[in-house]
């Protein structure tokens, strides 16, 4: 009866069409790959001859480098903390569901094991998983339908259909909150959100009363930003930098001003845009929205009276952002960047090799894998060295838990054995983005560890769809080319925004309190 419920439930959700958000470009997969396997396991390359799943069981028990907050010239094995959960087998099928056009599938779950990293490592989580709980996974995605509305449909009709969704922050998922469609993570005794593999800070930013209706733990690993560099180019620039670019990260030296110093650094006039070398290109838009995140400037933040409020330009923050909005108008309007807005089709793109930096997502970098071109990658930078922590903007998706569910515990135990399976697969996404074994590259997985430990989100950017006012504000005080003056956009636009925060709030509370 479960099946037949699922299936109905599948065929409902195909018949709701919606346009999803043109931002989110899902880049092709890369053939440049190696082999992983799950939780805690060292990354190694097939033999010839070998299959993934072969290489995945030799590699069985060793620990995964582990390099997060050391110089790269160190390491530490760092084993996570295991899940109290004992064996058992419920004979069941897991359905994950995800917004497909940011989350691509074969990023989260594979039918069979390929013969490349990625693909390896997902299979031995399942398998996994299904020798410890007796739980099958199952992945369904939706690209073109408005993935929300499925959701929705398995909730009501109570069939069953999705145990999981990983969702995207542009569609609807203020509605899924208010309208009690979403089980609270801290209601599931069997998920452990002090485990290390759980992102609590994160969620914590997200919480709503002290409910917790989003997840984020190591399982999700699209859709962070970061800015990628040329290192050819980059060589021929060592003479004017004291240090390398990962020195400075690590030293806490890697500020908007060492960035857009270093974009001046590297133009070359060359007559036209078309010949031109720059120091910095690449899309505004969301990835603009990274420098605010980067410098500590969310768009929402709870005050002081436990209300959630446009924070921007408040008090605290107003100078610090007319500062920060003043140097990002200067390089989006400069000679030595090229910077688009709102057209995706970028005027000068990385791949051209004319370029010392760009912004791009931890996806987008698999692109790169395609062409001639030698690149690594460095957190969003600090606003100044007094900056304690690094902030990485985090665009994709985040889990949710459907308010309806046949069996509590197999959910909540096979989400914590995704959440703590998951080292071995980010550890193989990380040579998936690289291109090469983790260890030819330490520098880089380095760069990765610090922009996945320090991933972050806005209040205001998650829940923009409860307030028509609140997701263009950063893009369009930030654009060299929106032509808004900052003070009058927040004067004609916060008001507004803070009262829907406030209704947004009061119904989450309401339906599900």
């Amino acid at each position: 009866m479960k099946l037949k419920l699922k299936v109905l439930a599948l065929i409902l959700a195909a018949l709701s069409v919606f346009s999803v958000f043109a931002a989110c470009d899902a880049s092709g997969t890369s053939e440049n790959t190696t082999t992983s396997a799950g939780n805690g396991y060292e990354t190694t390359e097939p033999t010839e001859g070998q299959t993934a799943e072969q290489t995945a069981e030799q590699t069985t028990g060793q620990a995964s480098e582990q390099t997060t907050g050391q110089t790269s010239e160190q390491t530490t094995e760092v084993t996570p903390d295991v899940p109290d959960i004992e064996k058992k087998n419920y004979d069941d099928i897991f359905y994950l569901y995800l917004e497909g056009s940011c989350n691509p599938i074969d990023n989260y779950w594979v039918e069979e094991s390929g013969n490349d990293v990625l693909s390896a490592a997902l299979f031995a989580r399942q398998e996994d998983i299904l020798n410890h709980l007796g739980v099958e996974l199952y992945a369904w995605h939706n690209t073109e339908e408005d993935y929300s509305s499925a959701f929705k449909t398995a909730v009501k009709t109570k069939s069953g259909a999705i145990d999981l969704m990983m969702t995207h922050v542009s569609i609807n998922v203020a509605g899924l909150v208010s309208d009690g469609y979403l089980t609270k993570f801290n209601d599931i005794p069997e998920i452990d959100l002090d485990a290390d593999y759980w992102n609590q800070d994160f969620m914590e930013s997200l919480a709503i009363d002290d409910m917790y209706f989003l997840g984020f733990n190591d399982f999700n690993i699209l859709y962070t930003y970061v800015i990628a560099f040329n290192k050819t180019l980059l060589e021929k620039y060592d003479d004017v930098l004291d240090k390398s670019i990962y020195q400075m990260v690590d030293d806490h030296e890697w500020t908007i001003d060492k960035m857009i110093d270093l974009a001046k650094v590297a133009y070359i006039d060359n007559g036209s845009v078309e010949k031109n070398q720059y120091g910095f290109t690449g899309l505004q838009w969301v990835p603009w929205c990274g420098f605010l995140e980067g410098c500590g400037i969310n768009l929402v933040e709870m005050n002081d009276q436990g209300n959630y409020e446009v924070s921007f330009y408040n008090a605290q923050t107003k100078d610090k952002t007319i500062a920060l909005v003043g140097k990002l108008k200067d390089l989006a309007a400069s000679d030595y960047a090229c910077v688009d807005y709102w057209s995706f089709e970028i005027t000068v793109p990385f791949t051209t090799n004319r370029a010392l930096m760009t912004l791009s997502s931890t996806n987008q970098l698999t692109e790169y894998l395609h062409y001639d071109i030698d690149f690594g990658i460095v957190p969003y930078p600090l606003f100044d060295s007094n900056q304690t922590e690094y902030h990485s903007l985090q665009w994709g998706g985040y889990l949710a838990i459907p308010a309806y569910f046949e069996d509590e515990e197999m959910v909540g135990e096979t989400i914590e054995m995704l959440a703590y399976y998951s080292d071995g697969v980010k550890v193989a996404f990380y040579q998936k983005l690289l291109g090469k074994q983790v260890a030819d590259n330490p520098d880089d997985r380095h760069m990765l560890e610090i922009v996945w430990d320090s991933v972050c989100t806005d209040f205001g950017q998650t829940f923009e769809n409860a307030s028509n006012d609140m997701l263009y504000m950063l893009p369009y005080v930030t654009s060299a080319t929106s032509g808004y003056e900052l003070t009058s956009y927040y004067d004609s636009n916060a008001q507004s925004a803070n009262k829907s925060l406030e209704n947004f709030v009061k119904r989450v509370v309401k339906k599900n309190k």
